[in-house]
């Protein structure tokens, strides 16, 4: 058995894998996006900041959602027609920072949130997992090898003693 080379995708980085590779974010308020594709077993994650850039680029990065889902789309080489055979998650957008009474429209993560599931429908992309929101950070892994994805809650320390 071949040993997985992990590549962990920090803030603002777009990376992708295919078999033999484990892709992994650690997130808080931040977006994980990934585009599983495993009929062509090429898988893409990105760790993204903020939510829309305002504008439409060609540059791969994956500090803003949109830009991000462009990346993802570029480095994969996916056309319209391979949606159908595609996945797409969408993980992280935790309310980490303010009171946990703060009305949802305003926090960072919400945001965030909201512009990853518009710009994958955007995309004709429908067959979505979403795990946002809350106030934990999340690790997300997605595992090239077979194709499979896992989210894991952490939680957070103790405030005082």
């Amino acid at each position: 058995m071949t040993t997985a080379t992990k590549k962990h995708v920090q803030i603002g980085e777009v990376k992708i894998g295919t078999d033999g590779d484990v892709l992994t974010a650690i997130l808080g308020s931040c977006i994980g996006l990934g585009f599983l594709f495993p009929k062509k077993r090429i898988f893409g994650l990105a760790h993204c900041l903020l939510s829309d850039s305002g504008q439409a680029s060609s540059e791969i990065s994956g500090r803003h959602v949109d830009q991000a889902a462009r990346s993802l789309v570029s480095l994969m080489k996916i056309e319209p027609g391979d949606h159908k055979d595609m996945k797409a998650i969408i993980v992280g957008g935790a309310n980490m920072t303010m009171p946990v009474d703060t009305d949802p429209r305003r926090l960072v993560g919400s945001i965030n949130a909201g512009s990853a599931y518009r710009a994958v429908r955007k995309l004709g992309l429908r067959n979505i997992h979403e795990d946002t929101g809350g106030v934990l950070g999340r690790q997300v892994t997605i595992d090239c090898r077979t194709g499979e994805f896992e989210v894991i809650q952490i939680p957070r320390l103790a405030q005082g003693s």
